[in-house]
């Protein structure tokens, strides 16, 4: 959990961990200093560090001004930010979609989606002009504190206005992205690392989703992100920026529902 105390040229930022299971929370741990700069922001990502057995807190800070991103590092063992190897590549512009893209945790490893070109060529609006063949993602190793880079699935020359996601479904890294507007399409990486092992997991026709966001206009807005799909493979969970409910997708029968939950579910 990130809490934050707001000053007239700064603020105050920390975490706190909690524990659903116990309902357990630690105290203020990681507090640091951030001077409200216009051109720098920063993500947060968690995740399990099997070789030293501990949780381990990333934050990437990204200088757009200066095309670069800081990375550091805080174990909850020492309770100290330790600044590690930039990110590798460009990472993809923080006001595209905040909601997404914030890192997926999966087998001791961080990963985030990137850009291949630097973000001054691309532009924030550039995103709208490439095809799949521009994005890259990033696998930070908890416990070597390393980076790795994996190409996405092949076969979307297709360019669309619609920024692709990572997710973890089945236990397995997922990739999500529109194709020609008219699907909704998510790939699955069978074997963790292994870019020939990416196989299609879903393809769901935008109308079957029956959201009120669906022309061509809408949909840049109206990004779906998966959630959870059943053991048995029926059910698949969605959320939508623009939509507050969830979204219960039966794969048998192609319909959507949407749930009763009040809470906010972007």
């Amino acid at each position: 959990m990130l809490g934050y105390s707001s000053y007239p040229i700064h603020r105050s930022i920390w975490l706190r961990f909690w524990n659903p299971a116990t309902h357990k929370m630690s105290p203020k741990l990681g507090h640091f200093w951030d001077n409200l700069c216009l051109y720098a922001h920063f993500k947060f990502g968690f995740g399990f560090d099997e070789l030293s057995e501990t949780y381990k807190v990333v934050q990437l800070f990204l200088y757009e001004d200066e095309e670069r991103t800081d990375v550091q590092v805080l174990s909850l063992s020492d309770n100290v930010w330790r600044p590690i190897q930039s990110f590798p590549v460009a990472l993809v512009p923080f006001q595209t979609n905040p909601c997404v893209n914030d890192g997926v945790y999966l087998n001791g490893c961080l990963n985030w989606l990137a850009l291949r070109r630097k973000l001054c060529y691309v532009g924030v609006s550039g995103l709208e002009k490439m095809d799949i063949r521009e994005f890259v993602i990033v696998s930070l190793d908890l416990g070597t504190e390393t980076y790795t880079q994996l190409m996405p699935p092949g076969g979307y020359d297709e360019t669309s206005a619609i920024e692709p996601l990572l997710s973890i479904l089945m236990d397995c890294l997922c990739f999500s992205n529109d194709y020609m507007r008219t699907h909704f399409v998510t790939w699955k990486m069978e074997e963790f690392g292994v870019e020939e092992s990416w196989i299609q997991l879903l393809k769901i026709n935008y109308q079957n989703l029956q959201s009120m966001y669906l022309d061509v206009y809408d949909l840049r807005y109206s990004q779906f992100l998966p959630l959870h799909i059943s053991d048995n493979g029926d059910t698949l969970i969605l959320a939508n920026k623009e939509e507050e409910q969830a979204i219960l997708y039966n794969l048998r029968d192609n319909r959507a529902v949407r749930t009763r939950i009040t809470d906010g579910i972007r």
